[in-house]
């Protein structure tokens, strides 16, 4: 009886501690303050861990110099001071705790503007020019210089153009291209490297569809070199991407082949934005793609996100041009790195990346 009890006992602390793994294994989402600003393509940045939305899109072709504060602490907002020119597509980073806003796009006029915005003082400062004006750029911050990658070009051209600003210097330095052009796409730094996914590169006159890319480089500051590693799992862009412990996360986007399908009848708008709403992780050591066991609440692109203490903040973007532009702030905790789901997009069970890429 003791023996049988006993086993019993074991088997229910066994089930307790698989129940309490299986909690800590997934992510979470939780909603936070809404953004007083609704807008698209704005810029972000975070300094002593308040994040900074600066400008962007509050309607289609639109454009505003709005600043908004949000302190994750309180889960409040503040309005700032506007920066000085207002535009749309534009890149933030932060360097010793100033904010710099580059390039964007104004009416029908790509932006060359550099301009520092200083949190405790609430005031802005003209800087030294981008050599090259474009919007719709990827941005990251290595050892303190600023990298200015891709976008779109006075010429209406996807560019793979890759200029260096040292703020302490006020110098802008040219640097290797980047191997693809492309635009709409993100950025983020893993250990002192920049790896760069997704995006579009051409636009399809008469369907109002962006044709995206799938491939990553990644490029090395040190040896002022580009090198190619697994591509993502399906060709995005208008997406965002964030480090966190060495592991680089894509969140919202979306693929144009998706929204073809579902015009044309083949997948139901249910399928469609389960699609978007899918989080994809790539590990650099491993060279791997996985989807994470979570999925975006919103499912959104053109958004913004930033990390703050290991989380990420998703904040903004828009769901179609039809619908207001979004004010929407989640906050993603990842799980540990083993906390990937096993079941891909359409509910089928997950390929790897080599027999998907057999399929193309």
């Amino acid at each position: 009886m003791f023996s049988r009890i006993s086993k019993l006992f074991m088997v229910c602390i066994m089930l307790i501690v698989v129940c309490l793994v299986n909690q800590v294994e997934a992510g979470t989402w939780t909603q936070k303050a809404d953004m007083p600003t609704g807008r698209t393509i704005a810029g972000s940045a975070v300094v002593d861990g308040k994040i900074y939305i600066i400008g962007g899109a509050p309607v289609p072709y639109g454009q505003t110099a709005v600043v908004e504060e949000y302190d994750p602490a309180t889960d409040t907002w503040t309005r700032r001071a506007d920066m000085p020119t207002e535009r749309q597509g534009v890149v933030a980073a932060a360097v010793d705790g100033i904010i710099y806003a580059i390039g964007g796009w104004k009416g029908s006029i790509n932006n060359r503007n550099v301009e520092a915005y200083d949190p405790i003082t609430d005031t802005w400062v003209k800087k030294a020019d981008m050599p090259n004006s474009r919007t719709g750029t990827a941005v990251a911050v290595v050892d303190g210089i600023i990298y200015i990658i891709g976008g779109y070009d006075d010429n209406d051209i996807m560019v793979s153009l890759v200029e260096a600003y040292d703020p302490a210097t006020g110098i802008w330095t040219r640097k290797a291209d980047m191997p693809t052009a492309r635009y709409r796409f993100d950025a983020c730094v893993i250990d002192g490297r920049v790896y760069v996914s997704g995006g579009a590169t051409t636009w399809g006159e008469g369907t109002g569809n962006w044709t995206g890319v799938s491939n990553v480089e990644v490029y090395n500051p040190t040896t002022d070199t580009w090198t190619q590693v697994s591509s993502m799992l399906r060709t995005w862009h208008s997406h965002t991407a964030s480090a966190i412990d060495g592991r680089m996360y894509i969140i919202g986007g979306l693929d144009h082949e998706n929204l073809k399908q579902w015009k044309e009848g083949k997948i139901t708008e249910d399928e469609m934005a389960e699609t978007f709403r899918v989080i994809y992780v790539y590990d650099p050591a491993t060279d791997t793609w996985t989807t994470s066991a979570d999925r975006l609440p919103t499912p959104r692109s053109c958004l913004t996100a930033v990390v703050v203490d290991g989380k990420i903040y998703a904040i903004g973007g828009m769901q179609d041009d039809a619908t207001p532009k979004l004010r929407t702030v989640e906050e993603f905790t990842p799980g540990p790195p083993d906390s990937v789901s096993s079941v891909a997009p359409g509910g089928k069970l997950l390929e790897t990346w080599g027999r998907i890429r057999e399929a193309q």
